[in-house]
C-alpha cells in the first residue's frame, strides 16, 4: 500500500491546500508592497491617479464591517465543529491503540499456551520447539511495542485534543477581535491584526492540506482492513505480512494432527486388550485422507469430473482452495473426522474399535474434548499420553490461526471501530478547518477594505470631513 505511487497520491490530496496557502502568501506580499507603494505616494505626493483611496459612503462603510461580521460567525461554526468532533478523535485513537493491545495480548496468550503444551510433550521435536521459541519472543517483543506506543498515545492524546481546541479558540478570538476593532474604529491595531489574521489564513489552509492527506490514509487503511477480513488476497497489504505460506501451513498441521491421531490410536489400542473395562473408545479428531480423494485430482477438477467441495470445515476449505491454487506438493492431509456421528452412543451410527467399520457392538462414543481422566486407572494406558491428548487438543486451533495469520485479521478487526471513528473525525474537522479557512479568507478580505476606509476617514462623503481635494474632485 505505502508504495511510491500511493504516496504521490497521497501528495496530490494536501497539494490544492498547500497550493492556495503558497499562492495566498504571495497575495499578502503583493498587497503589503502596494500598501508600502501608496504610503510612498501619499507622503512625497507623487501620484495624482495611481493608489488614490476612493470616496466611500456611511452606508458602505457599515455595509463593509456587516460582511466582516459574517465570516465571523462563519469562522465560529467552524471552530465549533473542530471543539465537537476532537474528542472524538482522541477516543478513536485510543480505541485503535487498546484494539491493538487486546488482540496482541490474545496472540501473545496463544503462544504462550502453545509453548506450555508443547514443552509438556513427550515427544520432542527440536524443530518445532526451536520454532516456538521463535515465535513466543516475536510476540513478546511485538507485544512491549505495542503497549509503550499505547503508553506514548495515552500520553500525548489529551495534548493533541488540548492543541486542537486551543487552535480553534486563537482562531475565533482573533476574528472577534478583529471585528470589535473595526466596530470601534481602531484602525492602527486592526493594522497588526491583519498580519496576524493573514498568518492563521496560510496556516488554517496547510492544515486543509495535511488533514487531507491524513484523512484520506486513515479511510484507506480502514477499507483495506474491512477487505482483508473479507478476503486477504484480494488485499495488497497481504503481499508486504511475511505469513507462512500454504505448504508450511499444512505440514505444520498435519504433523500435530498426526500426533493426535496417534495418541488417540494408542488409547483406543489400550482399551480394547483391556478387555471387560467397560470403556468408551475415543473418537478420532482427525482422518488421514489423500487429499486427491478430499480435493478431487488436478485431472478431474481440471475436466469438471470433480468438482472441489466447500466443507463446512474451514481446514478443509483451506487445503481444498491452496491445492486448487497450486500451492501444495503433499499426499495426505489430516481433515476433522465426523465426530458427530462418531459419539453417537452404542444405539447410534458410531464406529466400531478404532477403525471406520460401522457394524459391531463397541462404539467410538467420547469426544477428546471430555474428561479424559476415565483412563487414567486402566492398566495400559499412558498417562503422558493423556496428558499430551489434552494439551495438543486445546492448542491446536490456536496454533494452525497463527500459521495461517489469523492474529492479522482478529488485529483488524479490534481496531475496525476506532478506525473509522477516527477516520470519520478527521473528515469533520477538515470540513471545520476548511470553513474556517475560506471565512479567514473573506474575512481577510473585507478587513483590509474596513480598514482602507477607516484609515482615510476624511474620505467619508457624508462623514462631515470630507476632502474633496484628497478625493481627486477638485
Amino acid at each position: 500500500v505505502l508504495d511510491e505511487d500511493y504516496g504521490l497520491s497521497l501528495a496530490s490530496q494536501a497539494m490544492p491546500g498547500l497550493v492556495i496557502a503558497v499562492l495566498l502568501l504571495l497575495s499578502m506580499i503583493l498587497v503589503a508592497g502596494f500598501y508600502l507603494l501608496s504610503s510612498v505616494c501619499k507622503c512625497c505626493g507623487m501620484c495624482q491617479c495611481c493608489f488614490r483611496p476612493t470616496p466611500y459612503t456611511r452606508k458602505q462603510m457599515h455595509m463593509a464591517k456587516g460582511i466582516q461580521f459574517a465570516f465571523v460567525l462563519m469562522a465560529a461554526a467552524g471552530c465549533l465543529m473542530i471543539y465537537i468532533r476532537s474528542p472524538d478523535l482522541t477516543d478513536g485513537i485510543l480505541d485503535i491503540a487498546d484494539g491493538l493491545v487486546n488482540s496482541t495480548t490474545t496472540l501473545v496468550g496463544d503462544v504462550e499456551d502453545i509453548a506450555d503444551a508443547i514443552a509438556g510433550l513427550t515427544t520432542d521435536d527440536s524443530s518445532v520447539d526451536s520454532g516456538i521459541t521463535d515465535l513466543s519472543s516475536a510476540a513478546d517483543t511485538v507485544k512491549t511495542q505495542i503497549v509503550k506506543t499505547k503508553d506514548l498515545l495515552e500520553k500525548y492524546v489529551d495534548q493533541i485534543q488540548l492543541g486542537a481546541d486551543i487552535m480553534a479558540g486563537v482562531i475565533l478570538g482573533v476574528a472577534f477581535v478583529t471585528m470589535a476593532l473595526s466596530i470601534l474604529n481602531f484602525w492602527r491595531l486592526l493594522t497588526l491584526f491583519a498580519v496576524i489574521t493573514s498568518l492563521i489564513l496560510i496556516l488554517s489552509w496547510i492544515v486543509v492540506g495535511v488533514l487531507a492527506a491524513v484523512g484520506v490514509f486513515l479511510a484507506d487503511f480502514c477499507y483495506t482492513g474491512d477487505q482483508y477480513l473479507i478476503n486477504p488476497k484480494l488485499v495488497d497489504l497481504s503481499k508486504d505480512i511475511p505469513c507462512p505460506d500454504a505448504q508450511d501451513v499444512v505440514e505444520f498441521g498435519n504433523e500435530f494432527r498426526q500426533m493426535i491421531v496417534n495418541i488417540v490410536t494408542d488409547v483406543n489400542t489400550a482399551v480394547r486388550d483391556l478387555s471387560g473395562s467397560g470403556s468408551p473408545y475415543i473418537c478420532l479428531p482427525y482422518q488421514m485422507q489423500n487429499i486427491e480423494n478430499l480435493c478431487g485430482s488436478s485431472a478431474a477438477t481440471t475436466d469438471g469430473s470433480f468438482l472441489t467441495p466447500y466443507w463446512s470445515d474451514d481446514y478443509s476449505n483451506y487445503v481444498c482452495e491452496a491445492y486448487a491454487n497450486g500451492e501444495l506438493s503433499i499426499t495426505n492431509v489430516y481433515p476433522p473426522w465426523d465426530t458427530l456421528n462418531c459419539a453417537s452412543g452404542s444405539s447410534g451410527s458410531g464406529y466400531t474399535n478404532y477403525t471406520f467399520q460401522s457394524s459391531g457392538a463397541i462404539k467410538h462414543n467420547y469426544l477428546i474434548s471430555e474428561d479424559l481422566s476415565i483412563y487414567n486407572g486402566l492398566t495400559g494406558v499412558s498417562a503422558t499420553d493423556l496428558s499430551d491428548l489434552a494439551a495438543l487438543n486445546a492448542v491446536i486451533p490456536k496454533f494452525e490461526g497463527i500459521l495461517k495469520c489469523q492474529f492479522i485479521a482478529d488485529m483488524f478487526a479490534s481496531m475496525s471501530s476506532g478506525c473509522h471513528g477516527t477516520a470519520e473525525a478527521i473528515a469533520d474537522m477538515w470540513k471545520g478547518f476548511v470553513v474556517i479557512s475560506v471565512a479567514y479568507l473573506c474575512l481577510w478580505i473585507a478587513m483590509l477594505v474596513t480598514l482602507g476606509r477607516m484609515s482615510n476617514a476624511d474620505l467619508m462623503i457624508d462623514g462631515g470631513r470630507f476632502n474633496a481635494k484628497k478625493a481627486g474632485l477638485l
